[in-house]
């Protein structure tokens, strides 16, 4: 959502996010649910008659949605596809759907030059990378304590915090997170994210790793200010994270997945590791030797990718004029 909050601010659009899990209380079964937003979606749209939608995809069914309101209002339509649109079982076998919208589009925006690459398979022509753009966060509240005492007592205890950023999603590498920790009792590992999603493998936890639980965001961006090294890893493949867009936003050194994805776009001024925990040690040691040298290389990044984002945002102009 986050991209698509920058994307419409940068545009001057509204952004609307109809989502429904419960009515009066009854969950939805997914059917449901869809139809169901896909209802108050052409309200909406067909009450305010905007020129131009764009639809974010998951669910490709939104995108379905708007295109039968273009259809009818002749509105022209873009759709911004998320890599789980390309890479995730679940949506996979709904391609179908996604390339009967994408080459009905008067454009096609994703994440990476990856999902280009599977748009321009299908013979998408209209279509192009929409890159994260990099936030940008008052420093000085993030200086405040943490709500969790807990986690702010071990913040002032540890000479060595580091945090990774994690759900317990399939794609999450937390394992090897907890292996390293074992190979390095003077950090102390913060790794976020609810620990009844990971289902199984948290019983005997080194004593330097701690669970934060969900943490809101701002708790999170605390951490993460707090923190000497961050970590983010996918074991999905070709995929951005957005985590590493809110790390250069706090300047801190971090260590990524050595994916080619992720070496394209972060060269510059990440940290590469395989799933492997003595290898992660290394790149821990070598982030925290370089903090200074790193945290230059971020700023200089950024100015450069302001050019970048900016040069992006008058190219998805121009598809929708």
């Amino acid at each position: 959502m986050q991209l698509s909050n920058n994307l419409g601010q940068a545009l001057g659009a509204e952004v609307k996010q109809i989502y429904y899990q419960k009515i009066c209380g009854v969950k939805l079964p997914a059917i449901l649910r869809y139809l169901a937003q896909g209802a108050v979606t052409l309200y909406i749209l067909f009450k305010n008659r905007p020129g131009a939608v764009i639809a974010q995809n998951p669910p490709v069914f939104a995108s379905l949605t708007v295109l039968l309101y273009c259809k009818l209002s002749g509105a022209k339509f873009a759709i911004d596809s998320h890599t789980a649109a390309f890479l995730d079982a679940k949506w996979m076998e709904y391609y179908g759907f996604f390339k009967y919208a994408a080459k009905r589009a008067a454009l096609n925006s994703c994440h990476n030059y990856k999902n280009l690459e599977i748009l321009k398979s299908w013979g998408v022509k209209s279509a192009m990378v929409m890159q994260f753009s990099n936030p940008v966060y008052n420093l000085e509240k993030l200086n405040l304590p943490l709500n969790d005492k807990k986690i702010e007592q071990a913040l002032k205890a540890s000479n060595l915090p580091i945090m990774m950023v994690n759900r317990f999603a399939p794609d999450d590498d937390w394992k090897t997170v907890v292996k390293t920790a074992e190979l390095m009792p003077e950090a102390v590992f913060f790794i976020t994210g609810n620990p009844a999603d990971a289902k199984s493998g948290l019983d005997d936890l080194p004593a330097n790793v701690i669970l934060t639980g969900y943490l809101s965001h701002n708790e999170f961006l605390k951490l993460m200010r707090r923190s000497n090294v961050i970590l983010a890893f996918t074991l999905r493949p070709d995929t951005v994270l957005w985590s590493i867009r809110e790390i250069m936003a706090l300047t801190k050194p971090f260590v990524t997945t050595d994916s080619e994805v992720l070496r394209h776009y972060f060269a510059e001024v990440a940290l590469f590791t395989k799933s492997d925990a003595k290898e992660l040690k290394e790149k821990i040691s070598e982030a925290i030797k370089n903090e200074t040298e790193i945290k230059n290389k971020i700023k200089i990044f950024l100015e450069k990718d302001k050019i970048r984002w900016n040069d992006e945002i008058e190219k998805f102009k121009n598809y929708l004029l």
